[in-house]
């Protein structure tokens, strides 16, 4: 599986046209408009890919004035389940490799991209980015498996919910 992010993307299909995406739901953590500790990451498609913009602030710090680790994977892990929003596939996070290449800095538009690279069954390979203009903070490869709908209302999602994976 190493050599995914060479390749081209996966199709989408045309559930979602080009544009914006709607949050996941109000109070998720990436992009929930009414979760106080979200960044409110604006995905939107083009083509085959995902990109994500949103803006960090000392909720998100670890040392002084730079991004926390663990909001720069939760970014990774964000775009990685959005790209999967167009095909409408209920899936989870399985694995998530991050290889972090720069700080980022706290109060600047960064941009998050994500692929879908290849299918094996249920598992979904998914390549992601994060920038800060031409700099690439981190890098990420995240492997999805397809659950059914029933594995989100058992931990408590209402049907009509999450309407963007089908359920």
């Amino acid at each position: 599986m190493d050599g995914h992010r060479d390749q081209a993307p996966l199709p989408l299909g045309e559930r979602f046209a080009e544009g914006p995406f709607p949050p996941h739901h109000d109070h998720c953590y990436g992009c929930g408009p009414s979760n106080p500790a979200s960044p409110r990451i604006a995905f939107e498609r083009r083509g085959d890919v995902v990109y994500g913009t949103f803006t960090m602030d000392e909720r998100h710090q670890g040392a002084p004035g730079v991004a926390h680790g663990g909001i720069i994977s939760a970014a990774l892990d964000e775009a990685s389940g959005t790209v999967l929003m167009p095909l409408r596939l209920p899936a989870v996070t399985v694995k998530l490799d991050v290889t972090f290449r720069s700080p980022a800095r706290l109060h600047r538009e960064l941009v998050v991209t994500s692929v879908l690279s290849a299918r094996e069954g249920r598992k979904l390979f998914i390549d992601t980015e994060l920038t800060d203009g031409d700099t690439v903070i981190a890098t990420g490869r995240a492997i999805f498996v397809e659950v059914a709908p029933e594995h989100f209302l058992q931990f408590g999602a209402n049907p009509g919910e999450l309407d963007s994976v089908g359920v």
